[in-house]
């Protein structure tokens, strides 16, 4: 039934085709955005199952008074919705209340959602071309993944209390199986502004992780990560602080370090817990906003808990 639903293309920004029959295919599509100064989060993630014939997600909105699902602000975060229809990524309406809209290729985009409680409306403009991979480093995820940082512009109102949205961001694409094992453990760092972004997946390991991948954007010019290492303050299972240095493959170096404004904790997948913090970035270049997320499979994550008490 997938095939006959979800529109295919040879574009990152539409659906890709899949093995007939791939149950644990999933294609996934986020936008994620903050207003720094209510130290609130916002996400528009949605995840498609198109051999179930089944889609997931929605919008969740958090600050730092929140930190699970049941103290958000808003949290319309759907399982098994029936997809609706044959539907087009690039022109996605979905009877959960998205709407996203691809204006210019792999460059600008429409999200908008809109439920009893909330009502949210942005426009995405990306600051560099989108950053492809290709299962480097991460192959229990996805076939094929892309992160972009970008500009959001708009509005959210919830409850009748209107936020206006001004700030940097990110946007990413997955597509391929989805497997969560029980030894998934990552960390995931981001941070944009107009002549800076960054991206950092690590490999957490103590104190101190390896950076693997990601890359640096510096006055327009984006390079991969060559190599790079975090050092991570906690206070019992609070983080405090990250330090940072990575090197692109140009030479180029980038040091920071950041500290979370807000906490929120949320299963996006089962038998994945994933923590994310809205960061305050310290560069060079001065501040810049971004994220955290810490991702743990089940396992690990209550070997964990016990390690820490």
């Amino acid at each position: 039934p997938g095939n006959r639903m979800l529109i295919t293309a040879d574009s990152h920004d539409a659906f890709h085709p899949w093995p007939e029959g791939r149950g644990d295919w999933v294609e996934a599509v986020w936008f994620g955005t903050w207003v720094p100064e209510r130290a609130m989060t916002i996400y528009v993630y949605h995840t498609f199952r198109p051999a179930l014939g089944i889609y997931g997600g929605g919008c969740i909105i958090w600050d730092s008074q929140s930190n699970l699902p049941w103290d958000a602000p808003l949290y319309q975060f759907d399982v098994c919705r029936p997809i609706p229809g044959r539907i087009d990524l690039r022109n996605l309406q979905l009877d959960n209340g998205a709407r996203i809209t691809s204006l210019l290729e792999g460059h600008e985009f429409e999200v908008e959602f809109r439920n009893a409680r909330a009502h949210l409306c942005l426009k995405f403009t990306a600051t560099t071309p989108p950053d492809l991979t290709e299962r480097d480093g991460t192959p229990e995820f996805f076939a094929g993944h892309l992160d972009q940082p970008g500009k959001y512009e708009g509005f959210v109102e919830i409850e009748g209390q209107r936020h206006v949205i001004d700030a940097f961001g990110i946007r990413d694409r997955s597509w391929g199986p989805r497997k969560i094992g029980d030894d998934i453990r990552m960390g995931y760092a981001h941070g944009a502004a107009p002549d800076v972004a960054f991206l950092a997946f690590s490999r957490p390991a103590g104190a101190r992780e390896e950076i693997f991948k990601g890359y640096l954007s510096l006055d327009g010019e984006r390079v991969p990560v060559a190599s790079g290492h975090r050092e991570i303050e906690r206070e019992g299972l609070k983080l405090k602080r990250i330090r940072f240095a990575l090197t692109d493959k140009s030479g180029r170096t980038l040091e920071g370090n950041g500290t979370p404004l807000n906490q929120f904790s949320y299963m996006s997948y089962p038998n994945m817990l994933s923590h994310h913090y809205l960061m305050r970035w310290e560069l060079p270049a001065g501040i810049v906003y971004g994220e955290e997320q810490d991702l743990w499979s089940l396992p690990l994550w209550r070997d964990h808990i016990r390690e820490t008490q």
